[in-house]
């Protein structure tokens, strides 16, 4: 990709309607190497104040986030197409992100080793430095909270990448945590492409790299990782399964797949699209599912009568259009598509039909691949033994769903899926307080909880000899040294 022009102004695009929402400045790459230099200095004044001053800086970024929760919740919907009542949520949650964070400020601690009568032993918490955050365009303010409010707890620097089409309530957050009193430049923001993240991953003077997006660019992520020895924690999204069991309380479980399938525009990582319903129950469950989705509309969400909304690119739209003409000729059936709104069509917003498909053969791309839209893929199963292998049948493993109620078979079904979570009869429900990422296709590490103080410090040992002068310190208690 070529160089981007420095200090260049391009539109940000709203997916309701194309228009223009305001220019936001890109970073030039040759921008990101003083970016991440600038954090690093921040960084050593920030780790080296006391963590109460830490903790009052997070309190009130979030102070401040559920003071403006509306304005940033109705740019966010028009930023990314979604309804005002989820973004509004997710600016509450990024509220509750920088309050939990803040808790665990005056937590960094380490051990005491003990160590025979020689020798004192303790470790140290350290931060890891610059943390390189770089995150996608489904729920960018919520994302972003999520990367900088960990670091700047355990006393990092965040240089932050948002995706070029949604940058705007990231550049907000920012913002607000300057005004709360975060020195200058220990959070950035770097608005720009692909070169701009190339740029940002193998940048020096790294501590972390914390990613969320594709799996295509995870790889590439990882790769400039490895050749400078950064650790990295990858979110790469997923392929997930609900599985039903003729046992459990259908009308819930409707709830949930659509729920899982088509919520916001069904562009979640945590998206249940494939579902794998007991043959017993399956003629019963589609049809009720098939009627949920003819129902449903895609359109300008701030008009009445509109159930989801765009995509929140125009090229994602182009993908999942090409799956959905992509599953028809491989031989899969649409049993429910729901509607555009009229006044939505030739609008210049990126919509897309609800779609409900049965019949695929079991090599089909949309079993096998994400699909980041409205659109799911119903599937019969006979007993808990093809249900797993159908489940774990794929490159992905986010998240699962398992609705029953044997609770011996929940928890048997739950210790084998190969996922990084598994839900048992809900679907959807996240916390800061629980670790959270995926196995395979879906990446490695995990964010969230005890996970952060792993993922966001590192550890040192500190060996003092309590006998000086008696030769104690040439050697391992217990044995030589290597």
């Amino acid at each position: 990709m070529s160089k981007e022009v420095r200090n260049v102004e391009r539109p940000v695009i709203s997916p309701l309607d194309g228009s223009e929402i305001e220019r936001a400045v890109w970073t030039s790459p040759e921008d990101v190497a003083h970016a991440v230099s600038g954090a690093r200095t921040a960084q050593r004044d920030w780790a080296a104040a006391e963590p109460t001053v830490r903790r009052r800086v997070l309190l009130d970024v979030a102070a401040a986030i559920r003071a403006d929760a509306d304005t940033i919740a109705r740019l966010e919907s028009l930023n990314t197409g979604k309804p005002v009542v989820d973004t509004l949520r997710e600016a509450k949650r990024a509220a509750d992100c920088f309050e939990y964070y803040a808790g665990w400020v005056d937590h960094v601690v380490g051990d005491t080793l003990p160590m025979g009568d020689a020798n004192l032993v303790y470790t140290l918490r350290e931060p890891v430095g610059v943390v390189a955050g770089i995150v996608p365009w489904n729920m960018p303010f919520a994302f972003a909270a999520k990367k900088i409010a960990p670091a700047l707890a355990f006393g990092n620097a965040c240089v932050l990448k948002p995706a070029p089409e949604t940058p705007l309530t990231a550049l907000r957050l920012k913002d607000m945590v300057e005004a709360a009193g975060a020195p200058e430049g220990l959070v950035r923001v770097l608005v720009g492409g692909g070169d701009v993240g190339a740029a940002l991953v193998e940048a020096d003077g790294l501590g972390l790299i914390v990613f969320t997006g594709s799996v295509a660019t995870g790889k590439v992520v990882s790769r400039a990782a490895a050749g400078s020895l950064v650790p990295c924690v990858l979110e790469l999204g997923g392929n997930s399964a609900q599985v039903v069991f003729d046992d459990c309380d259908i009308d819930a479980a409707v709830e949930s797949v659509l729920l899982g399938g088509y919520a916001s525009t069904g562009q979640m990582c945590v998206a249940g699209r494939r579902i794998l319903v007991q043959e017993s129950v399956y003629e019963r469950f589609e049809a009720e599912v098939a009627e949920r989705v003819e129902n449903l509309v895609a359109g300008d969400v701030r008009r009445p009568g509109v159930s989801i909304g765009p995509q929140t690119t125009a090229a994602q739209r182009r993908i999942t259009l090409d799956a959905i003409r992509e599953a028809e000729a491989e031989g899969a059936t649409i049993r429910a598509q729901g509607s555009i709104a009229p006044e939505a069509e030739g609008s210049g917003g990126f919509y897309v039909p609800p779609t409900l498909f049965t019949g695929l053969p079991e090599h089909s791309s949309l079993l096998r691949e994400e699909v980041f839209g409205p659109v799911a893929a119903m599937t019969p199963f006979e007993d808990e033994a093809e249900a797993l292998r159908l489940v774990n049948d794929s490159a992905y493993g986010l998240v699962a769903g398992v609705w029953t109620r044997d609770i011996v078979r929940a928890h048997r079904f739950a210790r084998d899926v190969e996922s990084g979570t598994v839900w048992i009869n809900t679907f959807r429900v996240l916390n800061d307080r629980v670790p959270f990422g995926g196995v395979k296709d879906s990446g490695h590490g995990r964010e969230n909880g005890a996970s952060s103080f792993e993922t966001y410090t590192r550890v040192k040992s500190v060996w003092a000899s309590l006998e000086v002068g008696k030769g104690h310190g040439f050697g391992f208690a217990g044995g030589p040294a290597s």
